[in-house]
């Protein structure tokens, strides 16, 4: 709009200029036929040139009036040129003031001149509005533009509220199913943990069943060899007593018309020809092992020779009185040799055998156990203990062997017979019932005479003794008393100085001290303190006494 009112007001401009200079040569025209003026004539020319030349510029712009636009046209056009007429105009106004100076000619000037007022307050007020349209058009842009950035911000907002409405819908939704998957899978594991509570009851039940159903079958098989064992046994005797007895009754006297005597008790020759087998055995194992030299062949092992003479000295044992040392003696040895051997032979019914025999004894004839003999009394105590497992047969066995170390005859034989690992098994067996007499024996070993003391202690300082040592300290239900015998025995081994290292191998010292530092050092509990410092202090692990 603005562009269309400057080109239209150039092409008014353009016009008048046009008509100026077609005026202005009409006026010089004229001016060299008025050169004699006066000057005050051209006084007043030069005063009212500029308001004549205006003038007469807005009379020729009335003039093509037909064809222009009239003069309040141009208060629509909104332009910022300058609208002041052009100076040359002086000359042209002054000539017709010259020729004329009519008032006509002045009262154009004055309504020109008013026009120009008007044009040019038109043109300030036009200048102001398009200075307040622009303003209030740039505030209208930067309005536009934070309205469009606020309608972008805005439809930003709720597409992201419509994104949110709809991922909330949809945590809902999940929600829900997993709530009911939680749901199910709750009472699903409610179930299941209901049916594993009820099947490990059953199985618990089943399992102690079974255990019920193992002792029971344990108890019938060890009851189902006793009894094989004895049948065993009472086949031997019976066979044993069918040859005693057919050769009795061998030579019969049926054609002595004489009256029968009483029979008389089997005499030691009938006993003599009893023991046939196993003298040659004992012969033979004697002439093929020391009296003949260079013998060619393969010959009996001793563990062989040992397995087969050992069920015939069982059956001499029976009654036996004035052979029953020698026999409990090579029975004895026999038993310490099948016991190092690398071969495992299985003798259960005459080791049962053999153990009966010693403990009960047989009809009118005392038990072994209560001879009057030093000697046989440890033998037989020694052979109870190897073969037997009744507790109070045991228990029994272990007061005579404990009777029997008191002397010095007793302590000497338990040494040669090398006792001490068969008091060891008493003690890692665990019995409650054995293992204070086993202690008994051992303390009354430990306190000897000074040439069966060090022999002992060697004998102690084993491996095999540390560990059972070690085992049963760790007895949950040890009590004192047997507590005290071990630590007096542990105190006089802690003073050989080859036993430190059994000691820490074992772990033995440090199960003493953790129980010197946890014991009661009270009055009742004195003689446990002393021991544990002194064996401490014979290690080397306690700084003070």
């Amino acid at each position: 709009m603005k562009n269309d009112s400057d080109s239209d007001l150039d092409e008014k401009i353009e016009i008048l200029k046009q008509k100026y200079l077609q005026r202005r040569k009409q006026v010089q025209d004229a001016s060299d036929d008025d050169d004699d003026d006066d000057d005050e004539g051209a006084g007043i020319t030069r005063d009212v040139c500029r308001p004549r030349s205006r003038a007469d510029s807005a009379e020729d712009e009335e003039e093509p009036s037909e064809e222009d636009d009239a003069p309040e046209e141009t208060n629509v056009f909104f332009t910022e040129t300058d609208v002041t007429l052009p100076s040359d105009l002086r000359s042209s106004s002054s000539s017709a003031l010259n020729r004329g100076r009519s008032r006509c000619v002045l009262h154009v000037f004055q309504e020109m001149m008013h026009i120009y007022e008007k044009l040019q307050a038109e043109r300030v007020s036009q200048q102001a509005w398009a200075s307040q349209l622009c303003e209030r058009e740039c505030d209208l842009q930067q309005r536009e533009t934070v309205f469009q950035s606020s309608v972008q911000t805005l439809r930003v907002q709720q597409e992201e509220l419509r994104h949110l409405q709809k991922l909330k819908q949809q945590f809902q939704q999940e929600k829900s199913e997993l709530e009911a998957a939680l749901k199910h899978k709750t009472k699903e594991n409610k179930r299941m943990k209901a049916n594993f509570d009820s099947l490990k009851e059953l199985n618990d039940s089943l399992k102690k069943q079974l255990n019920e159903v193992s002792e029971q079958n344990r108890k019938l098989e060890s009851q189902s060899r006793k009894v094989q064992a004895r049948l065993e046994n009472l086949q031997r005797r019976y066979e044993s007593f069918s040859t005693h007895r057919s050769r009795e009754t061998a030579a019969p006297k049926a054609c002595d018309p004489k009256p029968s005597r009483p029979e008389k008790p089997p005499s030691n020759k009938a006993a003599g020809k009893a023991a046939g087998p196993l003298l040659k055995l004992l012969l033979d194992w004697l002439v093929e092992g020391q009296l003949m030299e260079g013998r060619l062949g393969p010959r009996p092992s001793p563990h062989e020779r040992c397995a087969r003479v050992l069920p015939m000295l069982v059956e001499q044992l029976h009654g036996a009185t004035e052979t029953a040392l020698s026999l409990l003696r090579c029975i004895y040895c026999c038993l310490l040799h099948l016991e190092r051997g690398s071969q495992h032979t299985v003798l259960t019914s005459t080791l049962r055998r053999l153990g009966e025999e010693v403990s009960r004894g047989s009809p009118g004839v005392s038990p072994l156990l209560r001879s009057s003999c030093l000697h046989t009394r440890v033998l037989s105590s020694l052979l109870v203990l190897k073969t037997l497992a009744q507790v109070d047969v045991l228990a029994q066995a272990v007061e005579v062997l404990s009777g029997a170390v008191r002397s010095d005859e007793g302590q000497a034989l338990f040494l040669e017979y090398q006792a001490l690992p068969v008091v060891l098994a008493l003690l890692r067996a665990g019995s409650p019932g054995l293992l204070a007499p086993s202690l008994d024996v051992l303390l009354q070993m430990s306190s000897g005479s000074p040439g069966s003391l060090p022999v002992f202690l060697d004998q102690c300082s084993s491996e095999d003794f540390f560990r059972c040592s070690s085992l049963v300290l760790r007895h949950p239900r040890l009590e004192p008393a047997p507590l005290e015998k071990m630590l007096v025995l542990l105190q006089k081994l802690s003073g050989v100085r080859k036993n430190k290292r059994l000691f820490k191998a074992s772990s033995l010292g440090l199960l003493l001290q953790e129980m010197h530092r946890t014991s009661d050092h009270t009055h009742t509990h004195t003689f446990i303190s002393i021991n544990l410092s002194s064996i401490l202090l014979n290690l080397g692990m306690l700084s003070h006494p």
